[in-house]
């Protein structure tokens, strides 16, 4: 759905949806019917702090002109619980959590981030919804040399010993889509989302699986999947993580925008298309796309890279850009997106 629609009556007892909305956009929804399964603002501050609702704050400036509200969004019943950090909301099919825990030192950040993971998976299974389709990383100091580590090899360190220590065996057929991007200041901002039946994990045949990197790019590698397909209320879902110039497993078109965002439109689409010939789903490549979030780490970059991608995809398609730090120093951008098949 796009941005600017608000729900249908069909969409009334929908599980889970995602809206690019402003504060006012939002209130719209909600007297429309809908439950707020989470908010997440980018920069600024929080729209009501004391909101019983899963919420947190980013620390990356937005890039569009008007500030938007990155809702998930539900047309059935919702509960609201915590447990420790976690704040989490339930309907009969979805878990949706979200974890903001302070900033500390560079020695206890990888500690921080094990933590937090263990904490996380063993709640969704005690709560009936152990299968994590898509998970969202965002702290500061991403490319910060620690060590002779960076910040993100930190975090991908921690990350990793966590699940591996929760799914042992299973630990390559349930990791989840997930983006993991540098904020400008703020918290670790961690949140998920949860099922009680699984999705489909998918690799891209472009790249190399993310956790069978060459120890070139730290001593653990990533741990996520390229894409999460999963069916709600009678449509299919993409949703695809993070997404950059990388074939294989190297960076491409270094000190290139231009270049890095075809060479990142080819890979989203070549998961679309995957997914379509694998699964049996009726995806049209791009214009299967409903949402894009676009992270830019130079603000220089932004206009020709909305031009483009406003060209290509239309006004139909929901976007966010924010000015973020990607996970290697020398990628420009990033993107990740939503395809929907009916």
């Amino acid at each position: 759905m796009s941005a600017d629609r608000l729900p249908s009556q069909a969409a009334q007892t929908q599980a889970i949806e995602v809206a690019y909305v402003t504060p006012a956009e939002l209130q719209a929804r909600l007297r429309a019917g809908r439950s707020l399964l989470c908010e997440i603002q980018f920069g600024g501050a929080l729209r009501d702090p004391y909101a019983k609702h899963p919420q947190a704050r980013v620390g990356m400036a937005q890039l569009n002109a008007s500030p938007l509200i990155e809702a998930w969004l539900s047309g059935q019943p919702v509960s609201y619980r915590q447990a420790g950090p976690i704040r989490y909301a339930c309907n009969e099919e979805v878990l949706f959590g979200c974890v903001a825990l302070a900033d500390i030192a560079p020695a206890g950040f990888e500690g921080l981030v094990h933590r937090c993971y263990l904490d996380i998976l063993p709640l969704l299974d005690a709560q009936g919804y152990p299968n994590l389709l898509r998970m969202w990383n965002y702290f500061p100091g991403i490319n910060t040399v620690f060590n002779d580590l960076d910040r993100y090899q930190c975090f991908c360190r921690g990350r990793f010993e966590s699940l591996k220590k929760y799914y042992d065996s299973q630990f390559d057929q349930r990791l989840p889509a997930a983006s993991a991007v540098g904020s400008r200041d703020g918290d670790l901002v961690i949140y998920f989302i949860a099922a009680k039946t699984p999705g489909k994990h998918r690799e891209n045949p472009r790249q190399m699986s993310a956790y069978h990197y060459p120890p070139q790019y730290g001593p653990r590698s990533p741990s996520f999947a390229r894409s999460t397909l999963k069916r709600w209320d009678g449509a299919d879902y993409l949703y695809i993580s993070g997404t950059a110039s990388i074939v294989g497993h190297e960076s491409l078109h270094l000190n290139d925008p231009q270049a890095q965002l075809e060479e990142t439109l080819h890979n989203i689409r070549a998961l679309i298309e995957r997914s379509a010939h694998d699964d049996g789903v009726a995806f049209r490549g791009l214009d299967s796309l409903t949402h894009i979030k676009v992270y830019i780490r130079h603000p220089e970059h932004f206009e020709p890279i909305k031009q483009h991608l406003d060209s290509l995809l239309g006004a139909s398609v929901a976007a966010l850009y924010l000015h973020a730090d990607i996970c290697r120093a020398e990628l420009l951008m990033e993107i990740e997106a939503i395809a929907r098949a009916p």
